[in-house]
């Protein structure tokens, strides 16, 4: 692969991981709402958009693994894609807890 190739995979990474970031921003905004309404069937919308967080993290992360294993990044590019691995750990990890549990709604 060529630099110019790589650099555009790298900022498709960086895209796809802002892509991630705004769709825990709506689950966490989608779940204050339904907290706020106590909205049962919005809380269960959260649940299914908390499977399209998860599918987006493990999309972007066997991108990343690809992307390690097949350029072997130098210390910049790789401490970006490391980086990357732990935001979008972390966010995944926002969106679980936006999708919190069921119980929320019976108070």
């Amino acid at each position: 692969m060529l630099r110019k190739t790589f650099e555009t995979e790298i900022q498709q990474v960086k895209d796809d991981v802002l892509v991630l970031g705004s769709m825990v921003e709506q689950a966490i905004l989608g779940s204050v709402e339904a907290l706020k309404k106590r909205d049962i069937k919005a809380a269960e919308k959260l649940f299914e958009n908390d499977k399209e967080i998860n599918a987006k993290r493990f999309e972007i992360e066997n991108k990343l693994m690809i992307l390690i294993a097949t350029q072997q990044p130098m210390a910049h590019d790789l401490r970006l894609l490391a980086s990357c691995m732990e935001i979008i750990s972390e966010l995944e990890r926002m969106g679980d807890y936006a999708k919190g549990g069921r119980g929320w709604l019976v108070i």
